[in-house]
């Protein structure tokens, strides 16, 4: 496996070698006292202004949730659904093959092909497309819900997710993680801090993961490099650079069919691809660097630039359609997606007496092409698998050109709000966005050329109340914007997606308790989501309503135990007669997860830690279409047990899906639903250097 990763992993026992043999970690802090957002773990390391999220978020999105690095390691959070299981109103979506993480908050969902935009490290990260985040790179996942719960300006209902990367610090320090597990699954990562002077730091994180895979034919193989590097000539001045080169190889893998309406009938370890196929490889580079200027007299500046660069391309063999029961018709694909993304930011911010103020200003420029080529099954030509003894090796049919999509956006942003402390007890804010886009999609098959132009304004306004000390009123409503990409099944472009939201919620604060219950009513159109007439393209839902009720609490039992739960009850509808059925997508009406970790270590930190919890997940509509295929609900825990030696040696051992539990994670039409992984074990040495 070592001999696969990249040269910077090489290396990395160079830098190890530079520190001298008392250096420590740097020590965890505790939440900061009066912090607004609720951390979910302790925090080592205090944030990052030009990273996270900022006050007026945490202020006034007062259902949001923080998840830090310890918190994620000790839940075993592989894929980013596993941490998002942590907080409530979050359900899987469709993982287009295997290729990305997606999900729905609130009964949102992205794009069944690019799937739901997330942040990282203040900035989109897979606008147009973005690999499965890897864990060893992440040092909290901020969970921002509600109108006022997004980054820089930007506003949606429903909420958005944001993952701050690991940066350097102060404190010189190295680690390794080993880990062997289920499938013949081998893992490492390498993280080295370095302090190269009093005022410049960097750091490197290096992580290589092989395994044979769960499913039949389905491998996994991928790499993630992070440098960063601060600066920190004074207190009033901060510049951050963050790097990511990221490779992600596996087949590509649309899961399984239903079989008589159940979906759970056919082995979960089935594949009905070709192994011939190879590997779809998926590439992605990110730079970022990012300015915290302090002006003087509670004003500060805080500007960024990143630039990311991605490609996908790989052949599969997918599922088409079910005929006679026993045989699969497939469809014979190739895809060649190339991203080309630009970003930047600035936003002045301060105090004038009781009013938070901020004016902000940012912009894009996304360079997107999907070329994509397939050829249908006929009965002439049906590229045909049985599904109960599947027999690989046909002769793969010959492609015809499908989609070949050239897309340029040119998008700028101003945006001003004010966060107004009208007594010690009542807050209001509001914000106004004027968005100025363009967008052309040309295609390069037929040589015509979709164009929009537009310069939508969008407001939002929240409150907060303090009924005492120990608990709050908070109110917020919005509205939101995004454009959509793809072309539907004529040729022609889409509308942005465009959105109206409220929410009203309670928060309660207790020592070491933390309770919030927020009620949301969202309304949105424009959402694409699969075309029930061929679902091989995209169609916009005419109007989709979801409301429901969150409830998160955070329980700290001094001085071992923590307790994390949630529940949501999420009643999501469309109201669009073309579509068979009015429920969305993957999205249950009833969720909830209960996790419970004890740390037993004494004042020198050795000693026990355990952890176990367990996820519920409703029934979910598993298709659109008039097939009426549900997902059935599901229980799934999990448990870990951690021992340490010393502060600088550790073996872990977890249990994912403990009982084996047999459930379908996600769907997006009948015969491509992706089925939840059996049984996982996992054992992991951690060394401190």
């Amino acid at each position: 496996m070592f001999r696969h990763l990249p040269a910077a992993a090489l290396l990395s026992p160079l830098l190890f070698c530079t520190f001298p043999a008392f250096a420590e970690p740097e020590k965890e802090e505790p939440a900061v006292e009066g912090q607004e957002i609720v951390v979910l773990g302790t925090r080592r390391t205090g944030a990052d202004p030009t990273l996270s999220s900022g006050p007026v978020t945490e202020r006034m999105s007062q259902s949001s949730r923080s998840i830090e690095r310890d918190l994620l390691v000790a839940a075993g959070t592989y894929r980013l659904s596993d941490a998002l299981e942590l907080v409530s109103g979050v359900s899987n979506q469709n993982n287009r093959g295997g290729m990305l993480d997606n999900f729905a908050i609130r009964g949102f969902l992205g794009t069944p092909d690019g799937g739901a935009e997330y942040y990282v490290d203040g900035f989109l990260a897979n606008r147009g497309m973005g690999p499965p985040r890897d864990p060893s790179t992440v040092e909290r996942i901020e969970l921002l819900k509600g109108p006022a719960g997004a980054l820089f300006g930007d506003v949606d209902p429903g909420g958005r997710v944001n993952i701050v990367s690991k940066t350097p610090g102060f404190t010189p320090s190295a680690s390794a993680v080993l880990s062997y597990g289920s499938f013949n699954t081998r893992r490492v990562e390498l993280d080295a801090n370095l302090p190269i002077s009093r005022t410049f730091a960097g750091r490197i994180v290096v992580a290589g993961e092989d395994s044979d895979g769960w499913r039949d034919h389905v491998t996994l193989s991928r790499r993630t490099v992070a440098p960063s590097l601060t600066w920190r000539p004074s207190d009033a001045f901060r510049l951050t650079y963050v790097g990511e080169i990221t490779r992600f190889d596996a087949p590509f893998d649309r899961g399984v069919p239903a079989l008589n309406g159940d979906a759970n009938a056919l082995p979960r370890n089935r594949f009905y691809g070709e192994p011939n196929d190879g590997v779809t490889r998926f590439r992605n580079e990110r730079h970022q660097l990012t300015a915290l200027a302090n002006l003087g007299d509670s004003w500060s500046l805080n500007a960024g630039i990143a630039w990311r660069t991605g490609s996908l391309k790989g052949f599969s063999s997918d599922q088409s359609r079910l005929v006679g029961g026993t045989t699969l018709w497939r469809q014979r694909r190739s895809r060649d997606f190339v991203v080309d993304d630009l970003s930047a930011r600035i936003e002045l911010s301060g105090q004038a007496g009781a009013h938070r103020l901020s004016f902000g200003a940012k912009g894009y420029v996304l360079d997107y092409a999907e070329r994509w080529m397939r050829r249908n099954p006929t009965a002439a030509a049906p590229y045909a698998i049985d599904i109960f003894n599947p027999v690989y090796g046909g002769t793969p049919p010959v492609l015809l050109p499908f989609t070949n999509n050239h897309e340029k956006r040119w998008s700028g942003t101003l945006y001003a709000q004010d966060m107004w402390d009208v007594s010690d007890r009542l807050t209001l804010t509001g914000g106004v966005r004027l968005d100025a886009y363009r967008q052309r999609i040309h295609n390069n098959n037929t040589g015509a050329t979709g164009r929009a132009v537009d310069q939508p304004v969008n407001f939002r306004a929240g409150a907060r109340y303090k009924l005492d000390e120990r608990f709050a009123l908070h109110a917020n409503w919005g509205e939101s914007f995004l454009l959509n990409s793809g072309t539907d099944r004529f040729g022609q472009g889409f509308a942005p997606e465009r959105g109206k939201g409220y929410e009203l919620g309670v928060t309660g604060a207790w020592a070491g308790i933390d309770v919030a219950v927020t009620w949301f009513d969202i309304r949105k159109q424009g959402i694409l989501t699969n075309d029930p007439t061929d679902p091989n393209f995209l169609a916009p839902v005419g109007n989709l309503r979801s409301r429901g009720i969150e409830a998160d609490a955070s329980i700290r039992l001094a001085p071992h135990w923590q307790i994390v739960a949630n529940y949501a009850w999420t009643h999501a509808r469309t109201d669009d007669a073309s579509f068979a059925t009015d429920r969305v997508l993957d999205v249950p009406e009833h969720a909830g997860t209960l996790f419970v970790l004890g740390r037993f270590q004494d004042a020198e930190g050795r000693g026990l830690s355990l952890s176990a919890g367990a996820s519920y997940m409703g029934d979910r509509a598993g298709a659109i279409d008039g097939s009426g295929l549900v997902l059935p609900d599901y229980v799934k825990a999990k448990a870990a047990v951690e021992y340490a030696f010393s502060p600088a040696l550790g073996l872990r051992l977890e249990a994912d899906n403990l009982f084996d539990a047999r459930y379908a994670q996600s769907s997006y039409s009948p015969v491509w639903i992706f089925p939840g992984a059996p049984r996982t074990v996992r054992a992991s040495l951690r060394i401190a250097l």
